[in-house]
C-alpha cells in the first residue's frame, strides 16, 4: 500500500495547480459535451492526466482508470478486475457546478485491487476538505477520525435521493423529513461523514463516483449496499446503491426507497 498523505498531497497540488486557476475562468472551447448531456472541461482532462502519471509512478505495477480514458475507451473498464492494484479517478467530480462557478465539486480517487476498494480520498479544493480513508485503518475527515454506526436519534432524517428514488422518498414522509436531488457525490459523501445527512440514494454508479466514498461510509462505521441488499461492484455499476450513517437508517430508509423499479439504472 501507499502512505495516504502521499496521495493527499498529489490531490492538493492538482486542485491549486490545474483545477482552481480554471475556476470561473473557463474559456470559450474550455468546456465541450460527451453523451447525455454529460460536460467536460479542460480541468477535468488536465487533470485525470496529471494524476494519471503522478499516482501510477507512486505505486509501480499500478494502472488507472479515469472517468474520461474510460469515456474514450470502455475497454479500460475491463483494469477493474484486475489482481494489481487500480487507481480510479475522478478529476472533478461535479462538473456542471464546476463550469456553473459553483463551489461545490471535488476530487475522487480511489484504490482497487481486485475489485475490492482499499482506500479512499474525496477532496474539495473550496475550503480544503480532505476525507481519506484506508482498509482496516477507519477514516479521517480533515483532521478528525470519522465514527458512524450509532442509530440516529432524530426520528426524522435528511438525505440525497436521484430520479425515481427521490420520488419515493417526497411521497413517503414517515420517516425522510427532507430529500435532495444528488449535486455532487464527493461532496455528499462527505455531508454523510460530516453528519449532516443520514443517507445518499444513486441510480448511476460509475465507479469513479462511488468507489471511494462508499468504501469510506463501510470503513468509517456506516452502512452501504444496493437496495436489493446485495454489495456494490465497481466493475458491474448496475442497480441503486445507498449508503447511510448507520445499519438501521439504511433498512428503515430502504423500505422506502425499494421498489418495482430496483435494478434499473437511471440518472444520479
Amino acid at each position: 500500500m501507499v502512505e495516504l498523505d502521499k496521495v493527499s498531497e498529489l490531490l492538493s497540488k492538482v486542485a491549486t495547480d490545474i483545477i482552481l486557476p480554471r475556476h470561473r475562468k473557463l474559456g470559450e472551447g474550455d468546456i465541450s459535451e460527451k453523451d447525455h448531456g454529460e460536460l467536460v472541461t479542460i480541468a477535468d482532462t488536465e487533470t485525470e492526466k496529471w494524476l494519471s502519471l503522478e499516482l501510477a509512478n507512486l505505486l509501480p505495477g499500478s494502472s488507472v482508470v479515469g472517468e474520461e480514458a474510460a469515456y474514450a475507451d470502455p475497454r479500460v473498464f475491463e483494469r477493474l478486475t484486475d489482481e494489481i492494484p487500480v487507481w480510479v479517478i475522478d478529476p472533478v467530480d461535479g462538473t456542471h457546478n464546476f463550469t456553473k462557478g459553483s463551489d461545490i465539486f471535488a476530487v475522487i480517487v480511489a484504490l482497487v485491487i481486485g475489485g475490492e476498494t482499499v482506500a479512499g480520498w474525496i477532496y474539495e479544493p473550496i475550503g480544503q476538505t480532505l476525507a481519506c480513508g484506508e482498509r482496516g485503518a477507519g477514516v479521517t475527515l480533515g483532521a478528525f477520525g470519522v465514527e458512524l454506526g450509532n442509530p440516529q436519534d432524530d426520528p426524522h432524517c435528511h438525505g440525497v435521493a436521484a430520479k425515481q428514488l427521490f420520488e419515493r422518498a417526497e411521497r413517503d414522509a414517515s420517516y425522510i423529513d427532507r430529500v435532495y436531488r444528488p449535486n455532487c457525490a464527493g461532496h455528499e459523501y462527505i455531508q454523510i461523514l460530516r453528519g449532516e445527512r443520514c443517507f445518499t440514494a444513486y441510480t448511476k454508479l460509475m465507479p469513479w463516483d462511488h468507489a471511494a466514498g462508499s468504501f469510506m461510509i463501510r470503513e468509517a462505521g456506516g452502512y452501504s449496499a444496493l437496495l436489493d441488499c446485495s454489495p456494490y461492484d465497481v466493475a458491474q455499476p448496475v442497480g441503486n446503491l445507498m449508503s447511510a450513517s448507520d445499519e438501521a437508517t439504511w433498512w428503515r430508509v430502504q423500505t422506502i426507497l425499494a421498489g418495482d423499479e430496483e435494478g434499473k439504472q437511471d440518472d444520479g
